[in-house]
């Protein structure tokens, strides 16, 4: 046999109306809408968990202010932008950096025997990636090759990233105030000061406009 459940206390209309606050048409009218009356004739009665659910019924739900949108920038404009920040997106190293100048000073193939801090692995790489084409063999057997435009291309990509960088305080300030490491660009140091974005060059140039 299923235990019978206490039943609550039970009130009419007028009394549940008056519990609540609420006026007589509009309690009855409420407990019909939600399932939460009885009725026995013409009367409607109310028990009190009818009453608690009621009241939760008419209770305000919580209004969250609504989150604040903030227009954010897309990413590629903002490395667009601030590319200069951040260290030159090259696909070689300061070393490799410094055998694509090389290559690119050179009129001519030339082997790595040829070429300073230029291992088979550096050679290999470069064709590979297409910064550099073979064009010989010399009596080692080793290739003789040429910067590609791919090559080139590296090479302007730190340069442009060098004059970028240098805006904010000017040209003449890029290797001295900015501290920019002469051999992560590939630069020779004894070659750093024919760089056109040198102090010294900086200064010559204002002798020469003197």
């Amino acid at each position: 046999m299923t235990p019978s459940i206490p039943l609550d206390t039970i009130y009419t209309a007028d009394e549940a109306a008056e519990r609540l606050r609420l006026t007589n048409r509009g309690l009855i009218k409420l407990g019909k809408a939600y399932g939460l009356c009885s009725r026995v004739g013409r009367d409607y009665l109310f028990s009190e968990q009818d009453l608690l659910a009621l009241w939760e019924v008419m209770r305000e739900p919580a209004k969250q202010p609504k989150a604040t949108r903030v227009k954010v920038a897309p990413m590629g404009d903002f490395m667009k932008n601030h590319f200069w920040r951040f260290a030159p997106s090259v696909a070689v190293d300061r070393r490799e950096m410094a055998v694509l100048r090389f290559l690119s000073s050179q009129k001519g193939a030339r082997s790595r025997n040829q070429i300073k801090r230029a291992g088979p692995r550096t050679i290999e790489s470069f064709l590979r990636q297409g910064f550099a084409a073979e064009r010989a063999r010399d009596a080692q057997g080793d290739p003789m090759i040429v910067i590609t435009d791919a090559g080139r291309e590296q090479i302007a990509k730190v340069d442009r990233w060098i004059k970028e960088r240098a805006k904010p305080k000017g040209c003449r300030n890029l290797l001295r105030h900015r501290r920019i490491d002469v051999f992560a660009l590939g630069i020779d140091p004894q070659d750093a000061a024919m760089h056109p974005w040198h102090p010294q060059m900086g200064q010559e140039s204002d002798r020469r406009k003197a």
